[in-house]
C-alpha cells in the first residue's frame, strides 16, 4: 500500500515514483479484499472511463463547450457494456456509493451515467493534457484534497482519465480499471490497490 499526501511537491512525486519502481508487490490487497473494503465504506475510487472508440489525437483531446458529444471521442459499444458491468459489480458486492464525480468529457460522463446513474461533472477531473497550464497544478491539488477530506459512510467515485489517475495515485490503468484509496483523515490518503476490469 502507498500513502500519498495531498501535496503537489516534487518530493511527494518522487516518493510515489520510487514506490512504483519497487514493484507491484507493494499493493498486497486482492480484489476480494478491495471489494470488502469498499463495502465497509469511507473509500474513494478513481475509475478510468471504459473503452472508447478509435479517434485521432485531436478528437480525443477535444472537449465540446456545448456538451455536443458528436464532436468528441465516445465510448464504443464494448465500452458501454463495460460501464454497465462496473456498476453491476458494485451492486453485487453491496457497495454503497455516496456520490459520483466525472470529468466533463463525454466518454467519462457516459461511463459514470451507465455505471452509476446520477453523477456530477467536475472540471478538475478533465483530461490532464487539456487543462489550462496556469490551472492544472491547483486543479490536481483540488482532486487530492477532495480525496483526502472524504469521510462519507459510503464511497466516493471519480471517473477520469489515465494520465490524471497516474498523476494522483501513481498507478497505471486500463479502461474501466479502478484504483481504490483510503483517506487518512489528515488530508492524505493510502492507495489500497487496483481492481482490474476483467
Amino acid at each position: 500500500m502507498t500513502r500519498i499526501l495531498a501535496t503537489s511537491t516534487v518530493s511527494a512525486a518522487l516518493t510515489g515514483l520510487a514506490l512504483m519502481a519497487a514493484g507491484h508487490g507493494v499493493f498486497a490487497q486482492d480484489d476480494a479484499a478491495l471489494w470488502g473494503g469498499l463495502a465497509e465504506g469511507g473509500k474513494v475510487v478513481m475509475m478510468r472511463h471504459t473503452q472508447s472508440e478509435e479517434a485521432s489525437a485531436e478528437v480525443s483531446m477535444h472537449l465540446a463547450e456545448d456538451g455536443d458529444c458528436s464532436t468528441e471521442q465516445n465510448l464504443s459499444a464494448e465500452g458501454r457494456e463495460q460501464a454497465e458491468e462496473r456498476g453491476a459489480r458494485f451492486q453485487e458486492h453491496g457497495v454503497t456509493v455516496d456520490a459520483v464525480l466525472s470529468s466533463e468529457f463525454c466518454r467519462a460522463r457516459e461511463t459514470a451515467e451507465l455505471a452509476f446513474g446520477d453523477y456530477e461533472s467536475w472540471n478538475a477531473l478533465n483530461l490532464a493534457e487539456t487543462l489550462p497550464a496556469s490551472e492544472a497544478e491547483w486543479l490536481m491539488e483540488d482532486v487530492r484534497e477532495r480525496i483526502g477530506d472524504f469521510s462519507g459512510e459510503g464511497n466516493l467515485v471519480m471517473v477520469s482519465h489515465r494520465s490524471n489517475i497516474n498523476t494522483i495515485t501513481f498507478q497505471q490503468t486500463e479502461p474501466g480499471d479502478m484504483v481504490v484509496v483510503e483517506p487518512d483523515g489528515f488530508g492524505g490518503f493510502t492507495v489500497l490497490g487496483t481492481i482490474v476490469r476483467q
